[in-house]
């Protein structure tokens, strides 16, 4: 996880919001998390809130391992149950004007379903938070379990959004991640070095 969520779930949001359920009809999925539905009778394209899967159809930007596996498994959530989207408590839209929704298949949660089962990582956190810990919990179980996108070593961008597409992207990866481990473990054994000897020092006087 990196700092910047480990930071924001400090802010400790509810398991339940009580935002409306609103019924909604699919339209087609754009990418595993975006995608056309009709809302109050109305065509809207919808980002799915907190999460974010590769990328295959972003310009100028190769398809990204598990983008199209990403997108099947939306479609085939989405395409043949009674759906419903649920508003964040802090807004309803983003910059490009896309609807920012938590989408259900009946009670099933389909942005917690794409990180449960390691199509999508936690990502794309502002103000709407409101299933912010669900999904962290979700992430830290599939990441456990190294599904999918968490199956390719250094693929996830730990230092903020995305993935890392080439082998140099993701070697690089890799290697942020061994000197993060190396330098919390001086930290740790200097921290451990200075309470052994406060105690004998406490022991001694």
């Amino acid at each position: 996880m990196n700092l910047l969520l480990l930071f924001l779930t400090l802010n400790f949001s509810p398991f339940q919001s009580d935002m409306p359920m609103i019924p909604a009809t699919f339209d087609h999925a754009i990418d595993g998390d975006t995608v056309s539905l009709k809302i109050n009778n109305r065509k809207k394209t919808v980002r799915l809130l907190l999460i974010d899967t590769p990328e295959s159809k972003k310009p100028n930007t190769p398809v990204q391992p598990y983008a199209l596996e990403a997108a099947r498994y939306t479609e085939s959530l989405v395409k043949t149950c009674d759906l419903s989207v649920q508003y964040d408590t802090k807004g309803k839209t983003d910059r490009y004007g896309r609807d920012l929704v938590y989408l259900y298949c009946g009670n099933t949660m389909i942005n917690e379903q794409l990180v449960r089962q390691g199509y999508a990582r936690v990502g794309y956190v502002y103000q709407q938070k409101d299933y912010l810990n669900r999904m962290l919990a979700a992430e830290r179980k599939a990441k456990a379990e190294r599904l999918k996108i968490w199956s390719l070593k250094g693929y996830v961008n730990i230092d903020g959004e995305g993935f890392n597409s080439s082998k140099e992207e993701r070697q690089q990866e890799t290697d942020i991640m061994l000197k993060i481990r190396e330098s919390l473990h001086r930290i740790l054994d200097a921290a451990i070095d200075g309470l052994i000897k406060g105690i004998k020092s406490a022991f001694t006087t």
